[in-house]
């Protein structure tokens, strides 16, 4: 271990250059015309192949194409009104998997940009994809509504939003979803290096008032905060104008405010991850160590939680499901993971990107049950990912 430590400390500089987060984000357009409506089109096609058979995430392939169709209209310069659809739709099925329809309000000012209704989500909103996994958007997930504020100068970005995730009626069974996020970046540039300081807190809220409670739930507090958040260091060295190179440190948090935590089964944990990068033109490869003692992130990545999060039921003589993964942990989770990207505009509008995953669970794993028996160290797993985005806006007509 402490020679690890002291290779990736060899390597020095990098600050927090996302590994997945810019890889669906659509080239920059040039801002639209007011008084111009407009037809926006966006489709996503993907594959995404996660080849696990470790005891905390599913192996499974997804196969698709995710069809945005909207209309925008500028009524003056800093401000939009959009109303459109995102359509899901599986390879394999003969049905939509899902059909979210959407309304924005977009308003420019400055630094800042404020939504209201639709928020911006096509880069996660720069969450760690151990806390907000990548893959929301492949799927509705990435439709979230409420309100946003971002901010970017030469220092600072942020990204500050509040969602509501689950609406709840009068006696409705599920309880209340409500989720706050702020992600921060300060950072800094001298001769051929940056410094950046990043900072994210992620909060979930379970609860509500009017909800019908169930035999488990606490009669006097209905509510559940799970907070998840990080916050580190990062360097990044530019070798020349196409090639840099870094290394950040990130520490990550995560707690529940009782001692019921459902399915979470721990109440607090923490994480650390050191990272060394090489990025060259359209190339990125990431190198990095994980550790995790009781970490749970929600809507995290599976491969790097505490809890598994396989859903695989087996049958009893009686022919009563087992849920046999239910229960395993894993409290002293640790990985090797080597991640290479590649990303570029291929044509006109057209942006390709690939994604090879590989993972080393440096930790034993067991699991000993009459209907599934596992025990192994050093378990291997990978994930390919191939994307095509397409985004376009066509002027329909002039509105004055």
């Amino acid at each position: 271990m402490k020679q690890l430590l002291l290779t990736f400390g060899l390597l020095a500089g990098f600050w927090l250059h996302a590994q997945y987060q810019d890889l669906l984000v659509p080239a920059g357009a040039p801002k639209k015309q007011s008084k111009i409506l407009y037809l926006g089109l966006q489709d996503l096609s993907f594959i995404k192949d996660n080849e696990y058979f470790n005891l905390i995430a599913d192996g499974y392939t997804l196969l698709g194409n995710q069809l945005h169709i909207d209309f925008n209209y500028r009524p003056q310069p800093n401000y939009k009104i959009t109303m459109g659809a995102s359509l899901l739709k599986y390879d394999g099925l003969s049905v939509f998997s899902k059909v979210v329809p959407y309304l924005g309000l977009e308003i420019d000012q400055g630094n800042s940009t404020f939504y209201l209704g639709k928020l911006y989500t096509a880069d996660n909103h720069g969450l760690a994809d151990e806390i907000y996994t990548f893959e929301r958007q492949l799927d509705q997930r990435h439709i979230e509504n409420g309100l946003q504020h971002r901010f970017k100068n030469k220092h600072w970005q942020t990204d500050t939003w509040l969602q509501w995730e689950h609406f709840i009626f009068k006696g409705d069974t599920m309880r209340e979803r409500l989720n706050f996020g702020q992600t921060t970046t300060y950072k800094t540039s001298f001769n051929h290096w940056t410094v950046s300081f990043p900072l994210q807190v992620y909060l979930q809220h379970r609860g509500g008032q009017i909800n019908l409670k169930k035999p488990y739930d606490d009669p006097k507090n209905n509510a559940i905060v799970i907070a998840n958040g990080l916050s580190g260091l990062a360097v990044e060295n530019h070798l020349t104008k196409q090639t840099t190179i870094g290394l950040n440190y990130l520490y990550y948090i995560f707690r529940t405010n009782t001692n019921r935590p459902e399915e979470l089964i721990f109440t607090s944990g923490t994480a650390q991850k050191l990272q060394i990068y090489l990025k060259h033109r359209h190339w990125a490869t990431f190198l990095a160590f994980w550790q995790a003692n009781r970490f749970v992130a929600p809507k995290g990545n599976d491969m790097f939680q505490s809890i598994s999060r396989r859903t695989e039921r087996f049958l009893d003589q009686n022919n009563q499901t087992v849920s046999v993964f239910k229960n395993h942990t894993e409290p002293n989770r640790k990985l090797l993971c080597l991640t290479t990207t590649y990303h570029k505009e291929i044509f006109k509008n057209l942006n390709l990107a690939f994604v090879i995953d590989v993972y080393d669970q440096l930790n034993h794993s067991s699991l000993q049950s009459p209907y599934y028996q596992s025990d192994s160290y050093h378990q291997l797993d990978y994930a390919l990912g191939l994307y095509l985005l397409y985004k376009f806006d066509f002027k329909l007509l002039s509105i004055k």
